[in-house]
């Protein structure tokens, strides 16, 4: 009987920056969201905006439209880490509020048997756990990145990590997640993270990275607007 191959796959969220207001790394991702929101609602209102006081007010509210919409989506990247750690089989949950760097990181250990690309039983169980909570993120835009360790041909592991990583694809795709994007593409052994050079590290190498970047557009609209200031009646 064979023994199956651990593999390892890292989560990534990622979100909009801007150097220019996010220069510290112990800012929470919410106000960091904040930050960058505004920055691009205040950008969409200076277009409008030198030529009459409407106009100008138009900057304002943008910027703090913009500035809700990008406060949302860091109390949703947040809540998304929050609910992965959850997730069984996900370890060594991490998040980086670095400007510009904004991420969630973690592995799962998902095991596939040698020179094979099916799920099996056992490993879908973490696969199940990862969808329910990709379901709940309609912006989620991700993209599957399968790996392999230097051992076999070239364009054997190449061809080794699109199946895989096109297994764990279809996987997903099948649970109708109802986000913005889910796609794969595999590298094969040209991007390892360690040198192959013993068991331990070739392990490491053989992985699959998920990595989720944020459609602003697929927010639920019913968010937005609940966050969105009301109002004021004039005086």
């Amino acid at each position: 009987m064979k023994r199956p191959i651990p593999l390892f796959i890292t989560l990534t969220t990622l979100t909009f920056s801007s150097s220019l207001l996010l220069n510290g790394c112990t800012a929470s991702s919410q106000t960091k969201g904040a930050g960058i929101g505004a920055v691009i609602g205040a950008g969409l209102g200076a277009a409008l905006g030198d030529k009459s006081g409407k106009e100008k007010e138009a900057g304002i509210a943008g910027a703090v439209i913009g500035g809700v919409v990008g406060g949302l989506i860091g109390r949703r990247m947040d809540q998304q880490a929050e609910e992965l750690q959850n997730v069984s089989g996900v370890e060594d949950v991490s998040v980086d509020k670095t400007a510009g760097q904004e991420n969630i990181g973690f592995n799962v250990k998902v095991q596939f048997d040698v020179d094979r690309d099916d799920i099996m039983p056992q490993e879908a169980t973490k696969l199940d756990g990862l969808a329910t909570v990709f379901a709940k993120y309609p912006e989620n835009k991700i993209v599957i990145e399968g790996h392999t360790d230097s051992d076999g041909k070239d364009e054997y592991n190449q061809k080794l990590s699109e199946r895989r990583a096109a297994a764990i694809e279809m996987y997903l795709k099948a649970k109708n997640l109802g986000i913005a994007s889910l796609t794969s593409v595999g590298y094969g052994e040209s991007q390892p993270v360690a040198t192959n050079d013993t068991p331990e590290n070739k392990a490491k190498n053989r992985r699959v990275e998920i990595k989720i970047a944020v459609d602003t557009s697929r927010i639920p609209q019913e968010q937005q607007t609940l966050q969105q200031p009301q109002e004021q009646p004039p005086k």
